[in-house]
């Protein structure tokens, strides 16, 4: 970035909350466009990726369009995870065409296109959701879609606008889907504060957890690692999403009002 060579006008920006979220919305007021294209630094997009995304949101008048993302393995495919480990990093099940981004498809923010205006006026990204520092949070992108959708504006999903987005080694460990199963599940619970979750979303009754054991015996009994980590995964999500739910209610935390954003607001003041 700070090399040069772009073809046209870059500006950096400080936010000093540390989150993915914060970052984001810090961005968000700043534009001056209509529209507002999220990626993260590590994605690479395909060729015409944003003149797809833009001739999409155009051509169907919706809120927002997302795009297809290509999850990179190192050395290759990871075929020795199962589905719902590759979930972690990215959504798995793409439509061959434009469809609406309801279940089981979902967006992804390192590809997504949105009207800024309708986004300052749902109030932007909830910042106790999505990365911060080591904190592995995630769902920023789905809460943000979901309240927009229960609001009335569609989003949808164009598999035509592709970016690749590299996975590290680090983040194919026992360890990372553990963290990230608890840090999913905390985010999970607290989206209910702001939306209706899809119950596909939740599972965490007796079944699932039920499923779960099953599925950690199996996979220990017949030395099927992925199947035993995605089963120890599933349980550190379910006991995180139950945790943050019984500290929400003895809170006393209720739905939240999200700030609306007037349509004269300066970065600054955002």
């Amino acid at each position: 970035m700070r090399g040069g060579g772009w073809p046209f006008a870059v500006r950096v920006l400080y936010e000093p909350t540390p989150g993915l979220s914060a970052g984001r919305n810090r961005g968000i007021c700043a534009a001056r466009g209509r529209y507002v294209a999220l990626t993260d630094p590590d994605i690479t997009p395909e060729p015409e990726w944003l003149r797809t995304l833009v001739t999409a949101i155009e051509e169907e008048n919706v809120f927002a369009v997302g795009g297809r993302t290509v999850v990179e393995y190192p050395d290759g495919a990871a075929t020795v995870l199962t589905k719902a480990l590759r979930e972690c990093h990215g959504a798995v099940d793409w439509p061959d065409h434009r469809e609406p981004a309801v279940w089981p498809y979902w967006v992804t923010g390192c590809n997504l296109l949105f009207e800024r205006q309708t986004a300052l006026d749902l109030g932007l990204f909830r910042t106790d959701l999505g990365r911060r520092g080591r904190w592995l949070g995630d769902c920023e992108d789905l809460e943000f879609v979901d309240r927009a959708r229960q609001a009335g504006h569609h989003t949808l999903i164009e598999p035509a606008a592709v970016v690749s987005h590299p996975v590290y080694r680090p983040e194919t460990t026992l360890r990372y889907f553990v963290r990230q199963g608890a840090g999913h599940g905390v985010c999970v619970a607290r989206m209910h504060l702001s939306v209706r979750v899809e119950p596909a979303a939740i599972q965490a009754g007796r079944e699932s957890v039920c499923r779960a054991v099953n599925g950690l015996a199996a996979g220990w009994g017949f030395l099927d690692g992925s199947r035993a980590a995605e089963s120890v995964r599933d349980l550190a999500r379910i006991g995180a999403y139950h945790l943050e739910r019984g500290r929400l209610r003895l809170l006393g935390r209720r739905p939240i009002a999200l700030p609306v954003m007037p349509v004269q607001k300066t970065m600054e003041s955002c």
